[in-house]
């Protein structure tokens, strides 16, 4: 079954909406032996890439923040290490719901027309980390993503369908570095960068690094830069090529 170019190019457009993710590792650098840390985050993310459903011929996605932001209908993320001496177990799920009106236009449809589309989407990374030297981590893990998309209220005719569910999920497991260094008494400086190793992308590098100041002994605030690249490719349902950039901005709490 065919859809439309334009309709399928909107689809694509709230799909990337749905890929608002990230990673924002953030710790404090005092020596507690055993430590718990929550830090919320946003990742201010841009989208530039490719990507395809079904039969549909690969098409560009380049979007910046303000653009997906306008879709956004609710998104949570929280980054959680528990540390024990030199080791660290790192959880940070990410989920994102968007609900919004499809534009007549667009497809186009008849004007009195009302589609409307929503997507849900699953980020989550499990890691694990080792302190092999002061200022550094190696750390390994798997990252999980979903996306799950359907589009209702389609008029049919003189569209052959009423509407549309995409569904697709996939796992990669990585391994990378994590170094942290103090910048004075107030402010701290943190960088992070993996790459996958096996799993079901054809491949992906992540990096970000992080500037955060310290309020006290157990809080600091967290400014920095992320990079994520990901090419996953389940063709004939299926592809997302894309890059995803931005600003990271979060708050850190150690108890």
């Amino acid at each position: 079954m065919r859809y439309t170019r334009n309709l399928s190019r909107h689809i694509l457009c709230f799909m990337a909406v749905a890929s608002l993710s990230a990673t924002a590792t953030a710790q404090m650098t005092n020596e507690d032996s055993k430590k718990i840390i929550f830090a919320p985050y946003l990742w201010a993310t841009s989208l530039n890439g490719t990507s395809s459903i079904g039969s549909l011929p690969p098409l560009d996605i380049d979007a910046d923040f303000s653009d997906l932001f306008s879709n956004l209908n609710f998104a949570a993320s929280l980054h959680t290490e528990f540390h024990n001496g030199p080791w660290v177990l790192v959880i940070d799920p990410m989920y994102v719901s968007v609900e919004a009106d499809i534009a007549p236009e667009a497809v186009p449809l008849p004007p009195d027309s009302a589609p409307k589309m929503g997507v849900d989407m699953w980020f989550i990374e499990l890691w694990g980390g080792y302190r092999f030297a002061d200022n550094w981590e190696v750390y390994g893990g798997a990252r999980y993503q979903s996306q799950d998309l359907e589009v209702s209220g389609l008029p049919n005719p003189p569209l052959p369908i009423s509407g549309l569910s995409v569904s697709e999920d996939w796992t990669d497991w990585f391994a990378g570095v994590r170094f942290n260094s103090d910048i004075g008494e107030k402010w701290f400086l943190i960088w992070r960068g993996d790459i996958v190793i096996a799993g079901d992308s054809d491949s992906s590098i992540n990096t970000s690094l992080l500037l955060n100041r310290r309020f006290g002994e157990r809080m600091a605030l967290n400014l920095g830069y992320r990079y994520y690249e990901v090419d996953y490719d389940n063709l004939p349902s299926y592809a997302w090529d894309m890059t995803q950039s931005g600003p990271v901005v979060g708050y850190t709490w150690v108890f």
